[in-house]
């Protein structure tokens, strides 16, 4: 019996180390490319599905250009755009504007500056930055004259803090305004594509 179960013993030994090493061969080559493979295609199907994104954008382009136009035209015409040989010329004009808007109302203006305009359209934006002091009646000032203003000033930051500082009844608080205002220089004109 032990002639007999000892070829039979190796026989199920074979088929059971042949059964590990295709176990192993499949969880460590044959799944990992599969996995690898349904990544992919993943990852087409996402690309493909941006691709057609960007093409619905790409065919939206002339459109969108015709209509920035058109606004374009139509804040010109309202007096939106600042004019002046420059950039800081046109900052420093801003900063002129509210300075006596802020003095008039009792306040000061601590700190102004022109920083990067952080806008849409490039380097047509600029931006003047102010840290003004005051009463309550210069935030509201200058914020008014903010929104007043021609051409035309948006606000990109606003904070009002007010000090910790002991509470005197007979005067109104001190608060610190921290303001960005944004202006724009008109477009520059499109030169002529050559076909």
């Amino acid at each position: 019996m032990n002639a007999l179960a000892s070829p039979l013993l190796r026989r199920v030994l074979a088929l059971s180390i042949l059964a590990a090493c295709a176990g192993l061969l499949w969880s460590y080559v044959a799944m990992p490319l599969i996995d690898l493979a349904s990544a992919r295609q993943a990852d087409i199907a996402s690309a493909a599905e941006r691709l057609r994104h960007l093409d619905a954008l790409i065919a939206r382009q002339p459109e969108l250009d015709r209509r920035a136009s058109v606004l374009g035209v139509r804040f010109a015409q309202v007096g939106g755009f600042w004019s002046g040989p420059s950039a800081a010329v046109i900052a420093a004009d801003v900063e002129d504007r509210l300075r006596r808007v802020v003095v008039a109302s009792g306040g000061r203006v601590e700190s102004s500056a022109e920083v990067a305009a952080t806008t849409e359209i490039g380097d047509r934006g600029l931006a003047v930055h102010f840290e003004i002091t005051g009463p309550l009646a210069t935030v509201q000032r200058t914020l008014a004259a903010v929104d007043a203003e021609t051409p035309a000033l948006f606000v990109d930051h606003l904070a009002i803090t007010a000090p910790p500082a002991a509470r005197d009844p007979a005067h109104p608080p001190t608060l610190d305004l921290d303001l960005t205002v944004t202006g724009y220089r008109p477009p520059l004109p499109v030169q002529g594509r050559h076909p």
